[in-house]
């Protein structure tokens, strides 16, 4: 068996929801409170989604690993299976953002409360980040041996660019220490780009009233992803391992056409035509569009995989949850701790694989990485249940509290946990 097969992927992630079933793993059961209400339209198959999309992007990190032992480099892995568990993960959770947020504008007509999104936004995302870039200072400070090897200002403002929640895009190496980014798995552009998707909500907000959505979604689409993309597609010699700027330019235009279809399902959710499919037709079709873009392609670049992947997405927003799968207590488990899983994926792979022994087992064949990298994703799951009660879930109640003003901040605080 080669370690780049794709059959050990599905393994790992049986082995996975198997653990994360079991009772000691209740603390990720996600409990709405009362006053909560509706979920954001978010649907139950939708909320079980972003697990399996975390623990893809890992599995694609894992190889990536593989790679950067083997080599020293840190590139896309040579399957292209692989490399389309990373980018397609990556690029369904941009569709989800912008269904989750545009639909909020949609339902408040272009006018949300601003300053409620805003402060949730600092509260769900921060907390977490923080804790990551917290424990990547202490492995840079182990790494360098606990000595300054910068100047004291250059060392602070490294670490202070590392600090700002991922809204600042440099994040440079700390203290000397070439690769540190690399301790992350490198997943924090995404928060980046997560955040300048934010910003861009405010002026973009009158596009969300009547029904100008639509007609925005799909001229971008039209006049500047589809075009960039296929120009990206027909370009020879683009591979992801050897990116060309050609390729560039169309993975810049593959992450804005998946901000804007995301948009475009919040909108055909809520005021496009009712077309409620049969359960099983449903998930049989979405299967079909996700196994037509790892069947046909070797990357997200191109306007096929984009639209494909698109309507896999928009079948799973309107209910199809894949035969169940999607709404197992097991993926809305994983699902819940996703957020942890995918900022901490980095740290549990230099950890395990970064003493000798450990490394020379995983190296010596495909089994051993494998049975290597199944225990790093078990490790990485019970550290991120951990992670999402100790830190993550504290955050999002605060968060909560102060986007109901001060007063009711202070009523909460009164009333006591």
């Amino acid at each position: 068996m080669s370690v780049f097969s794709p059959w050990p992927y599905f393994a790992l992630v049986l082995v996975v929801l198997g653990a994360i079933a079991l009772p000691v793993f209740r603390a990720a059961d996600e409990q709405q409170p009362p006053q909560h209400g509706p979920r954001d339209h978010r649907t139950v198959a939708l909320d079980g989604l972003r697990g399996f999309l975390a623990l893809s992007v890992f599995v694609h990190h894992l190889m990536v690993t593989h790679g950067y032992i083997e080599r020293g480099e840190w590139t896309f892995p040579p399957s292209g299976f692989h490399t389309l568990l990373g980018q397609a993960g990556v690029g369904v959770f941009f569709m989800i953002t912008g269904f989750l947020f545009w639909g909020k504008l949609l339902d408040a007509k272009g006018l949300p409360d601003w300053r409620s999104l805003y402060v949730g936004r600092l509260w769900r995302i921060g907390p977490t980040y923080l804790l990551a870039v917290g424990l990547m200072f202490l492995v840079v400070a182990w790494r360098t041996g606990f000595e300054p090897r910068e100047p004291a200002w250059s060392l602070l403002g490294a670490m202070l660019q590392w600090l700002a929640l991922g809204i600042w895009p440099l994040q440079p190496d700390i203290n000397g220490y070439v690769g540190t980014t690399l301790i992350l798995a490198g997943v924090t552009w995404t928060v980046f780009v997560e955040w300048l998707f934010y910003g861009a909500l405010r002026p973009m907000a009158p596009l969300a009233r009547g029904d100008r959505t639509p007609r925005f979604v799909l001229g971008l689409m039209l006049l500047l992803c589809l075009p960039l993309l296929v120009f990206a597609a027909l370009s020879p010699g683009a591979t992801p391992s050897r990116p060309t700027l050609a390729l560039v330019i169309g993975a810049l235009a593959w992450v804005l056409a998946s901000f804007l279809l995301g948009m475009l399902s919040a909108w055909l959710v809520r005021r496009g035509p009712r077309l409620q499919l049969p359960q099983r037709t449903a998930s049989l079709l979405a299967l079909a569009c996700l196994g037509g873009v790892f069947a046909g392609f070797g990357h997200m670049v191109g306007p096929v995989q984009v639209l494909l992947l698109w309507a896999f997405f928009h079948l799973v927003c309107t209910g199809s949850t894949l035969f169940g799968l999607l709404a197992t207590r097991a993926a809305r488990r994983l699902s819940t701790v996703s957020y942890s899983i995918y900022l901490l994926q980095g740290l549990v792979l230099t950890l395990v694989f970064g003493p000798g022994p450990v490394r020379e087992f995983a190296m010596a064949g495909a089994m051993q990485y494998w049975l290597t990298g199944t225990a790093c994703a078990l490790l990485l799951v019970a550290a991120s249940v951990a992670s999402y009660r100790l830190v993550e879930q504290p955050g999002i109640a605060r968060g909560r509290r102060l986007r109901s003003g001060p007063r009711a901040a202070l009523a909460a605080q009164a009333a006591g946990p």
